[in-house]
């Protein structure tokens, strides 16, 4: 962080930043031979590019990538309802990914979609930080993610939210906060400046907060 500078920091996006201010966390599904060429990047095997047929392979590869210092996070790894991906598939790439987080003391960040019993199930007894990112839920479906003291990444779904979704952000601690733009090209400086909107806060105050959030998560 540049002191006396406003960080902008985005948790979780596929498309780098540019900008001096921002601070994003690129994240790789796949490339895991690739040099790492970025200050902070997630790796991790997304549900709906998992194959049986492939998956030790790839989990071996991304073992020795994430092993690196730039890889800060594991991820985005997960269980997804909706996708093609055999269940059983999904299931063992997860449980393999919370293995490797632990193993390298690295946050994980979440991919979770009609799965959050389940996801929660596989997370009980991980002790690194996890990140569940792209929330967009009702909050009642949230709150069990919310009570087990996990972290929640908002992003587009604030610039027009319904009013499930303003219940769930305004219900989140400040201290469980992070913000993204993942892979919709929006900017995350207009989502900081809408989330202090509906927060009804200035935006310093969400911007040094999540400064703060990133340093315990990422130890920073």
């Amino acid at each position: 962080m540049r002191r006396g500078v406003t960080m902008f920091l985005d948790v979780h996006t596929h498309n780098p930043s540019t900008d001096p201010n921002i601070l994003a966390i690129e994240n790789r599904h796949s490339g895991f031979g690739e040099p790492v060429g970025s200050a902070y990047l997630s790796a991790g095997l997304h549900p709906w590019y998992i194959r049986p047929e492939t998956l030790a392979d790839d989990l071996d590869l991304l073992r020795r990538y994430a092993a690196q210092s730039q890889i800060v996070a594991i991820g985005e790894c997960g269980l997804d309802k909706l996708t093609a991906t055999d269940w059983d598939t999904q299931c063992r790439a997860f449980e393999r990914q919370i293995a490797l987080a632990k193993e390298l003391g690295k946050p994980l960040v979440i991919h979770c979609v009609k799965a959050f019993q389940e996801c929660l199930h596989f997370l009980k007894d991980v002790r690194v930080p996890v990140i569940f990112h792209g929330i967009n839920n009702r909050l009642s479906v949230i709150r069990p993610v919310i009570d087990a003291g996990y972290f929640l990444s908002f992003g587009k779904a604030l610039l027009h939210p319904n009013e499930a979704i303003l219940e769930t952000f305004r219900a989140v601690s400040a201290d469980r906060l992070f913000l993204e733009t993942d892979d919709t090209g929006c900017n995350i400086r207009e989502i900081y400046k809408t989330a202090s909107r509906l927060r009804n806060i200035p935006e310093k105050e969400i911007a040094l907060q999540l400064e703060t959030n990133f340093g315990k998560v990422f130890k920073q």
